[in-house]
């Protein structure tokens, strides 16, 4: 098995330390999967499998990390299999609610999320023509309390970083690597590349999103997203912006998630904190349908969501909208 501390692509191997650096981790959290077995962690009541078993997890997004670290705690030697010839920054932000973010802790991430994430004061509904607000529930504070664990808002691509530095000391990474077939023998159970390599293993682990192949092997057929009718356009600020227009600036001095409510509409926003990039190979901006460029990006940004009724839009995260179409599809919004 190659060394943990690469990433194995189809056509060699390459440092990924030289672009991508493992961020600092408390030591008890770092564990080489060839060692765990006599350093117990903490998940998992500090116990590791009897039976070390050859995992393959098909998808490096965040639930096949999240899978693959768990499964290298308890012993286990896991391979990860990725289409994509390369990690990029893809989405804007997101948000991690408290059943999240007690597992990102448990897993000694919480100094971490506390440097790179937002914890929202509360959430905002207001009128879409006005801007008046109507409702309010405070958040800060209330989460702990309650909940036992921190709301955030962080940037995709940081969520993302974050696992990927924790997982990547302790397993194996095959990048570039489609999958175009899976055997599910019980016994011996494979996946089959688009090379044609085979790679085996005792137990596969399919993580490769809405669009899953592996999913559709197991149920022999397949589980196709339906619509639901509306469409989004995202785009990323800078919170510097934002800051010189009185109008805009308790946006950002206040972080909280608001809502402008509208018929048949609605415009979700919130403050992310954004960290310098993070592939310094792969620079594309992480503003999706307006495309604007930041090659050097602001410490704080505010990312908004704005959905609106589908009329034909392409199913992509990634495909440019139109300004002037999202202007006009929502010129009925309050100026701000």
């Amino acid at each position: 098995m190659p060394s943990p501390s690469r990433v194995s692509t189809l056509s060699g191997e390459r440092q990924w330390n030289d672009t991508l650096p493992l961020a600092p981790a408390p030591a008890a959290r770092w564990v080489d999967a060839s060692d765990v077995a006599t350093r117990p962690q903490s998940i998992y009541g500090s116990r590791t499998a009897s039976l070390v078993l050859d995992i393959v997890v098909v998808g490096c997004g965040l639930g096949g990390l999240g899978a693959a670290f768990c499964l290298t705690q308890a012993g286990h030697r896991v391979t990860i299999i990725e289409s994509s010839a390369v990690i990029g920054e893809v989405g804007a932000g997101i948000q991690v609610s408290p059943n999240s973010s007690r597992l990102l802790r448990r897993w000694g991430l919480g100094e971490h999320l506390d440097k790179i994430a937002v914890k929202p004061e509360g959430i905002a509904f207001r009128r879409y023509d006005t801007g008046e607000r109507v409702g309010f529930t405070k958040w800060a504070g209330v989460m702990e309390n309650e909940y036992g664990s921190p709301y955030y808002h962080i940037h995709r691509a940081d969520f993302h970083k974050l696992l990927y530095d924790l997982v990547a000391p302790h397993v194996t990474i095959l990048l570039g690597s489609a999958v175009a077939g899976c055997d599910p023998d019980p016994v011996s159970p494979s996946v089959t590349l688009e090379s044609g390599k085979v790679v085996k293993a005792d137990l596969i682990v399919g993580a490769d999103g809405v669009k899953s192949y592996i999913q559709r092997v197991v149920s022999g057929k397949p589980n196709r997203a339906e619509p639901t009718g509306d469409a989004a356009y995202r785009a990323i600020i800078p919170a510097s912006l934002m800051m010189q227009d009185p109008e805009l600036r308790e946006f950002i001095q206040h972080p909280q998630m608001s809502g402008w409510m509208a018929p048949g509409r609605h415009l979700m926003a919130y403050p992310v904190v954004r960290q310098p990039p993070l592939f310094p190979s792969c620079r594309w901006s992480t503003l999706t349908t307006l495309a604007f460029f930041h090659p050097q990006r602001s410490k704080e940004e505010y990312n908004l969501v704005l959905v609106h009724p589908d009329d034909g839009s392409v199913e992509s995260w990634t495909a440019e909208g139109s300004a002037d179409k999202m202007r006009h599809d929502f010129d009925d919004f309050e100026p701000r």
